[in-house]
């Protein structure tokens, strides 16, 4: 988990400054079309797209695809043209042709080998995944598997994906056909609408069965899977494992010796700097609160400024960091810019800045995560087995509690705030963790559906689709090379058995 909030968003200079809550730019109002528009200018813009294309090849169909391609196309160059299987020294040339035709023959198997492998093999992936879905999703038969495959409750996204399905469908909602897109724009925009409410349904369902189970773990202290509960000890291993990622995440925010070497020299360079990076930025930050695409206005004040002969060395070292970062976040790193010379004035107390105080600030900032991580790990179950749902309830609300801080513009406000495993809200707070653990159970489920997943296909693999694949190999083969390559097929057909047998022993008798 991430420690710092991952969002498209930040808080503009003014708002910090006057404390106040108000709508948050977007420093993203269209970043995909700025990316877009690089793309389309790079020499290799159709190879990108081409490869962006092929993402749907990481499945497992996409394997059983690639394999019958290697299967198909480049073992028969290795098969028919083996330079170790030959015939021998003493061969005429009638024989050598023979033997040469006979490695051609057996070649042709491995196309239509890998044909017959997709037929059989690929079409039936989905319908293992259906199968298996309506086995492990639904309430009268999920209630018969064990419980951590259980997912009547949190389904798989492939379920839910179906359900929406059938909820747009059932409201008359269509998304128009590829080939339409292809001819009409109005058609492209409704099949790129219909594909950004579908996603956010999905996305909005599968949050809302998480929370669900998390509420019912907050006011009873089990996960539920229908009318059965998680082994406890599965839980309290959870919220163990949940500590240890929060611990984790109050690691990451700790500077190292090195850091705050650096983040010395930078703070100085930023509070002395701080009129013209304010000057600079603001409009940014303006234009994103205004809606407009904030990525375009903060390239162009970048590039303008570094026309500028009266911008210092230092300024120019930050304004090149921005402007080398990807295109979709340099509005939101000039924001934050702002925002921490507001955070350096906040550690040392809003007095006149140096270098010594500004450091000594910085391993105050240690110290306080130090604190917490102390704290966290005293939340840790150090008995799992015997842990029971008033234990782990228990532990939940200690952990927020470590978790949890004070904004009074303090040292440990200026660390804590904006990071996702800290806030200064108890009770909000305390739902997340629950809904954190509940978040590691439902990865959990996934994991033991994958592997019966796997297996099943594994099983069907071996024991159906093999053995018809084989059967169906044996009986189209010679049929195939009879109907498309005579000459070839007639190589078995010429041999007599006295032949055939002589081949075999190289014609030693």
């Amino acid at each position: 988990m991430a420690i710092d909030k991952v969002s498209l968003n930040s808080f503009g200079i003014k708002q910090r400054q006057q404390h106040q809550q108000s709508a948050q730019p977007n420093f993203t109002s269209n970043p995909i079309s700025y990316t877009k528009k690089i793309t389309d200018n790079l020499a290799q813009a159709k190879t990108i797209r081409y490869m962006e294309s092929l993402k749907w090849l990481k499945g497992e169909i996409g394997g059983i695809l690639i394999t019958a391609v290697g299967t198909g196309l480049v073992a028969p160059i290795f098969i028919g043209f083996n330079p170790f299987v030959k015939a021998p020294k003493d061969a005429t040339p009638e024989q050598k042709k023979e033997q040469n035709n006979v490695k051609l023959y057996t070649a042709m198997r491995q196309p239509i080998s890998a044909a017959l492998a997709i037929l059989f093999q690929a079409s039936v992936q989905k319908y293992i995944d259906k199968g298996l879905d309506i086995v492990f999703n639904n309430k009268e038969f999920a209630s018969k598997v064990r419980v951590n495959l259980d997912q009547q409750d949190i389904n798989t996204e492939s379920r839910v994906k179906d359900i929406v399905k059938k909820e747009m469908k059932a409201e008359g909602k269509k998304k128009p056909s590829s080939l339409a897109a292809l001819f009409s724009k109005q058609a492209k925009a409704e099949r790129k609408a219909f594909k950004k409410d579908f996603e956010f349904r999905v996305k909005a369902m599968q949050n809302s069965q998480l929370e669900g189970v998390a509420d019912i773990f907050e006011q009873t202290g089990f996960i539920k899977a229908g009318e059965r509960n998680m082994p406890n000890n599965t839980i309290a291993d959870l919220v163990n494992k949940q500590i240890e990622d929060y611990i984790k995440d109050a690691q990451k925010l700790k500077k190292s010796p090195e850091q705050i070497a650096f983040y010395k020299k930078r703070a100085k360079i930023l509070i002395e700097n701080e009129e013209t990076l304010k000057k600079l930025f603001t409009p940014i930050i303006e234009a994103a609160e205004r809606g407009e695409d904030a990525n375009f206005k903060t390239i162009d004040i970048i590039q303008n400024a570094l026309k500028d002969e009266n911008i210092n060395d230092d300024v120019r070292t930050i304004l090149t960091e921005i402007r080398e970062k990807p295109a979709d976040v340099r509005a939101r790193r000039a924001g934050r810019t702002l925002d921490r010379i507001i955070s350096i004035k906040q550690m040392i107390g809003n007095k006149k800045f140096t270098e010594d105080l500004y450091e000594d600030a910085l391993h105050q900032r240690n110290n306080v995560l130090d604190k917490k991580i102390v704290a966290l790990k005293e939340c840790l179950i150090p008995d799992i087995e015997s842990a029971n749902e008033k234990s782990i309830r228990k532990a939940v609300k200690e952990i927020a509690r470590a978790c949890n801080f004070e904004k009074d513009g303090g040292i440990t406000s200026s660390v804590l705030s904006d990071t996702s495993t800290f806030d200064s809200g108890i009770k909000n707070l305390t739902k997340k963790v629950f809904k954190d653990i509940t978040t590691k159970y439902k990865k959990l489920v996934e994991n033991h559906y994958k592997s019966w997943n796997q297996f099943t296909k594994i099983g069907v693999g071996v024991f159906i689709t093999l053995p018809i694949t084989c059967t169906a190999l044996n009986w189209v083969y010679p049929r195939f090379m009879e109907l498309f390559f005579p000459k070839l097929a007639g190589v078995k057909k010429a041999q007599s058995p006295q032949q055939q047998q002589e081949q075999k022993t190289g014609g030693v008798k």
